[in-house]
């Protein structure tokens, strides 16, 4: 009897482990006919569908961890667990996960919040740069999707990808491949709903120098619980926990805070991009393009430069020197032009100093489209 106790309880677990694999392998019903041109329409109008879930997000940039932006070098070189409420553009939570706790950020119509479990703290914000640092709530499939998609050319070469089961969906594919030389993404892989057009899953491939695709993709982002429906409202009032502190803040970017100067701080073009008008209150924010080659471009204060210049270099095999110079009246005392950059497949980060002047410059672009950016800067101060 009590083997036969144990034949069952192990026959029971054996099927509950088996579950999930069951599901997967169920076959996917037939897609709507949709083109590829169509669905990805259908995706780029989805802002307007409410829905709630969990996804995970993974990033493969290996990106070295440099202090001032750790946040963004995590998010990208590893897994982000997101849980997600989404009713409209202006009104969503997305809470990224931890194994102690959890962060939550609150987007609505009278501005932002951030609640940080870890730290106890409830803050406030006004509002961010349009043009900033990735953050979690970037991540999710619907949100990756459509802020990627908006940086394709109406042109870029549409193809069908097998349909996939994901969280509940039988979603239909398609492959944007990207021919613009100027970035470093190769091609955006989606898979969304064919009836609303909300994606469950991105993934994101690069190019070489030649235009060969990557074999694999380095961001990659899947819905693995979703329901289409309405969230309950009172999921977007920000809550502070017993004791908690409470902070207001006019911005919670890092661009943002280092935006608020003058619109002369940056060049009116680089890489014979001009730049875009810039947003009021950030004034000092360079945005050059607005495809996914863009480019951007912000102030430092020197002594950030030079300590940035100094992790950078310290970063190894995924750093790497710029040789650049400078007219000598911009030199001053300090006699000399540095520029170092962060490298991976994807993203590129370069920080420049010519004298007492210092800059950020970024993009989803290739070494000699940030190199030439970087001489266009240097060469650019007074």
């Amino acid at each position: 009897m009590r083997r036969r106790r144990w034949a069952v309880v192990a026959g029971v677990l054996a099927l509950v482990l088996a579950i999930p694999v069951v599901i997967a392998s169920w076959p996917v019903d037939p897609a709507p006919a949709l083109t590829p041109a169509q669905l990805r329409d259908r995706v780029t109008a989805s802002a307007d569908v409410p829905w709630s879930g969990y996804a995970e997000a993974s990033g493969g940039l290996n990106l070295p961890d440099v202090a001032q932006f750790s946040d963004v070098t995590t998010l990208l070189s590893g897994t982000s667990r997101l849980r997600v409420f989404y009713a409209a553009p202006d009104t969503s939570r997305v809470d990224q996960l931890y194994p102690t706790g959890e962060r939550s950020r609150y987007v609505l119509p009278t501005g932002q919040a951030v609640w940080d479990y870890g730290a106890q703290l409830l803050t406030y914000v006004r509002r961010d740069p349009t043009v900033r640092l990735p953050r979690p709530d970037d991540l999710p499939p619907p949100q990756l999707a459509r802020r990627l998609l908006s940086g394709t050319a109406p042109d870029d070469a549409l193809t069908p990808l097998p349909a996939r089961r994901l969280a509940g969906v039988d979603a239909a594919g398609f492959r944007v491949t990207v021919a613009d030389p100027r970035t470093s993404v190769g091609a955006l892989d989606v898979w969304a709903d064919p009836a609303s057009g909300l994606p469950v899953a991105v993934e994101v491939r690069t190019k070489d120098a030649a235009g060969r695709l990557a074999a694999g993709p380095v961001v990659v982002s899947t819905m693995l619980e979703l329901e289409q429906a309405g969230p309950d409202p009172s999921l977007f009032v920000p809550r502070a926990g017993p004791g908690a502190g409470v902070t207001r803040s006019p911005t919670s970017d890092l661009f943002g805070v280092l935006g608020r100067g003058s619109p002369s701080s940056v060049p009116d073009r680089i890489d014979g991009v001009g730049r875009e008008r810039p947003q009021r209150g950030f004034a000092a924010i360079g945005q050059y393009g607005t495809s996914l080659s863009q480019l951007v471009v912000v102030p430092l204060p020197p002594d950030l430069a030079t300590s940035l210049l100094a992790n950078i270099g310290r970063a190894g095999s995924a750093s790497r020197t710029i040789a650049v110079s400078a007219p000598s009246a911009a030199l001053g005392r300090a006699g000399s032009a540095q520029a170092g950059a962060l490298q991976s497949p994807l993203l590129q980060l370069a920080i420049v100093r010519v004298g007492g002047r210092a800059w950020a410059v970024g993009g989803l672009v290739p070494d000699a489209v940030l190199d030439r950016a970087v001489t266009d800067v240097a060469r650019s101060a007074r």
